[in-house]
């Protein structure tokens, strides 16, 4: 920027602060700036400042108040959100966590799943697992109260020990799976429980509410406000007394 430029913009500045001290003390050049008009000008500004900083607690005391009770709801929020999705995880545990895999045959914490033209999902509750070795290669029969599923490795494909130890695996997975099973009645009772007392537990966000109704009424009767702006109307009256002009807040 050249030295015309920057001397238009502080004259540009120059002029836009002149422009707003007139308007703030309206009435004229003599009434804004002269010194001799000076004390009223520190007496209507001291009544703004009182003014805006009592807005100013207010705002921050209220802006404390509506926080604390987003943060209850947020909380109350997560609170039934976490015990819905515990309580439907127990209703609806699905495959679970991928546990081992052999050939086409998945093991999960709740089912087993295997692969093929057509995906065959066995839930592990009313599984029985046997295994059998021939010349034709490792068997895995899988056994439900609608049938038995076959899985057959042939040789060149997983050996004997291999396919022993899958099967192993499997039942104990059954194992912990009837024992799940058997629990999972009581398991959904609590996670019930929990999400009733967690959807009741509305008190902290009630006692915050009721806080920001304390803080909000409170606020509209403050004295001090009402001293504060009774000062900046009886500064303003003086100023428009002396000026004949009224001058803003």
């Amino acid at each position: 920027m050249g030295i015309v430029g920057m001397t238009l913009t502080v004259v540009i500045l120059a002029l836009a602060g002149v422009g707003r001290r007139l308007h703030r003390y309206p009435g004229g050049w003599t009434f804004a700036l002269s010194v001799r008009h000076e004390p009223e000008r520190h007496a209507l500004a001291r009544a703004r400042r009182a003014v805006r900083a009592h807005r100013r607690r207010a705002r921050r005391e209220l802006a404390a108040a509506r926080a604390r009770v987003a943060g209850a709801d947020r909380r109350h929020r997560r609170r039934v959100g976490d015990a819905e999705r515990h309580l439907a995880r127990l209703r609806r545990p699905g495959r679970g966590a991928f546990v081992a895999r052999l050939g086409r045959v998945s093991l999960y914490t709740h089912v087993l799943v295997i692969s093929g033209p057509e995906t065959t999902v066995l839930p592990l509750g009313d599984l029985e697992v046997r295994f059998e070795h021939s010349p034709a290669g490792n068997h895995l029969y899988l056994r439900r109260p609608d049938g038995v599923h076959l899985v057959t490795y042939p040789p060149g494909g997983p050996g004997e020990d291999g396919v022993r130890r899958f099967s192993v695996r499997v039942e104990n997975a059954v194992a912990k799976e009837r024992t799940f099973r058997t629990r999972l009645a009581t398991s959904v009772k609590e996670a019930e429980d929990d999400l009733m007392a967690a959807l009741a537990d509305t008190g902290p966000a009630r006692d915050a509410r009721e806080h920001l109704d304390s803080v909000t009424a409170r606020q509209r009767r403050d004295p001090a406000r009402a001293t504060a702006l009774s000062g900046l109307e009886a500064a303003r009256d003086r100023w428009q007394a002396l000026t004949g002009r009224r001058p803003p807040r």
